[in-house]
């Protein structure tokens, strides 16, 4: 920065005394009034030629202000500041295209595990189906096992009766060569024997019938 000078403006009071008194030789015009760089001449006075010597401090008269350049030392905090605002600034934009990469990186790790996530849910989903469907097999295969016993005992007690009314044919046909059987007897004997068979065979075709219709459900 430069140093300039500045116009003085006189007070009113300093004008009234010019006016009214010559100038002489060793007194100074308004016109050659200026500020100096040197503070040094705040001493200066005005001499007139009135009987009275009239004496009075320039700087009671008008003000200076001075303008000083900047130190070397100014200036190199002021390059370091800017420096250093710099600096500032490009680590900001550093972090910023970091804060940017890691914002991108987050964002598809996000994706990723929450694409993973569906997965794992539709997995746990399909698996709890596929326990509760192994359940109801359980549970139907636990019906189907307790109707296959209930039907092997019916044939057991048929083939009991069976093996009974075998031996009293047997028995009868044994002691017919013993004692007269009078004949209405013995084909009583024969249709209850029958009789029987057909009911035997009914039962069977029914069990069959059944175990058919349990055999032919879709257990998978």
């Amino acid at each position: 920065m430069q140093h300039h000078k500045q116009t003085i403006q006189l007070s009113d009071h300093v004008k009234n005394k010019i006016k009214y008194h010559q100038p002489t030789p060793l007194s100074r015009s308004s016109n050659e009034l200026t500020t100096s760089d040197n503070t040094d001449d705040d001493n200066e006075i005005f001499i007139s030629s009135s009987p009275q010597k009239f004496y009075r401090k320039r700087s009671l008269t008008f003000t200076t202000d001075e303008v000083l350049q900047p130190s070397k030392s100014e200036y190199l905090l002021t390059d370091k500041k800017n420096n250093f605002q710099q600096n500032r600034i490009l680590q900001r934009q550093t972090l910023c295209q970091q804060c940017i990469r890691y914002k991108n990186l987050l964002h598809n790790e996000h994706q990723y595990l929450f694409g993973t996530y569906q997965k794992n849910r539709k997995l746990t989903e399909d698996l709890r189906s596929t326990i509760s469907l192994n359940h109801q097999y359980q549970k139907e295969n636990a019906k189907l096992k307790q109707h296959l016993t209930k039907l092997n005992a019916h044939l057991e007690e048929y083939k009991r009766n069976f093996n009974l009314l075998k031996q009293k044919i047997i028995l009868e046909k044994t002691n017919q060569s013993k004692q007269e059987v009078e004949v209405d007897q013995l084909k009583r004997l024969r249709h209850e024997l029958h009789v029987y068979q057909q009911v035997i065979a009914s039962k069977r075709q029914e069990e069959e019938k059944n175990i058919d219709y349990y055999s032919g459900q879709d257990w998978i």
